[in-house]
Parts: C-alpha cells; sequence; structure tokens
C-alpha cells in the first residue's frame, strides 16, 4: 500500500526546517556579535591593567614622597634613579623648585615605566607634587 501526501502535508513538512542561507545569515550575525564582545572584552582588560599599573606607579611615587620625609632629604636640582618595586622597574624623576619661603621646595616626582632590556624608559605613570620642608636643627 502506497501512502499518499495530499498537497498541503507535502508542502507543510517540505517548509519545516532552515534553509542554507537562513543559517549563514544566521552564523554571520552570531560571529559579528562575538566580535564585538570580543573587543570589549579586550579593551576591559587593558584598562584594567593600566589601572593596576597606575595604582603600583602612584605607590612608588608615595614612596619615594615618604623616604624623603623621613631622611629630612633636601633636594638641589634634579635627580634620576631606577628601582624595582611591585614587582616592575621604574624610573623616578625629582626636580626641586624654590617657593617664597627658603625653607620650602616644591618637589615634582615623575614616575616612569622603565624597560630594563632595552635599558630606557617606556611611558610617565604618574606624576606627584608635594612640598618638602627644611627643618631647622
Amino acid at each position: 500500500m502506497k501512502a499518499r501526501y495530499s498537497k498541503q502535508s507535502y508542502l507543510t513538512y517540505r517548509h519545516s526546517g532552515f534553509t542554507l542561507l537562513e543559517v549563514m545569515v544566521a552564523l554571520a550575525i552570531f560571529a559579528t556579535a562575538a566580535i564585538a564582545l570580543t573587543k570589549v572584552a579586550m579593551q576591559y582588560t587593558q584598562a584594567t591593567s593600566n589601572a593596576i599599573l597606575r595604582t603600583k606607579a602612584q605607590f612608588v611615587a608615595l614612596n619615594e614622597v615618604a623616604v624623603m620625609e623621613i631622611n629630612q632629604e633636601w633636594l638641589q636640582g634634579t635627580q634620576s634613579k631606577q628601582i624595582t618595586q611591585q614587582s616592575e622597574t621604574w624610573q623616578i624623576d625629582k626636580s626641586a623648585q624654590s617657593t617664597m619661603s627658603p625653607n620650602v621646595q616644591r618637589i615634582e616626582v615623575q614616575v616612569s615605566l622603565f624597560n630594563a632590556e632595552a635599558g630606557k624608559v617606556e611611558s610617565g605613570i604618574t606624576h606627584l607634587v608635594f612640598f618638602n620642608h627644611k627643618v631647622e636643627s
């Protein structure tokens, strides 16, 4: 016995799946969304990494200020040095400027990331200004 299909059931059965074009369009939309999400995730990761680096540099600058205050250091002109802290190598550039008071000086501290392999400063990360006072003995 041969099964007979009506024209209605044949058309319903025939159109129940997706065509190749529909699948390709859906994949293209999914790929575009995936690329956009990947770019957002990469930007977030880079921003987080930069924030961590800036925070480390700020701690280095604050440590340098604290050492100057503890040692009652009076800076003449400019000074540069490289140190390793926070698992990074930093260059600290300090410059002193006189103020209206002879017992107070304005100190600018620039902390930069130092590339030890290349032997050069890569980029300035943070800049701090503080006022140093001379302790009279």
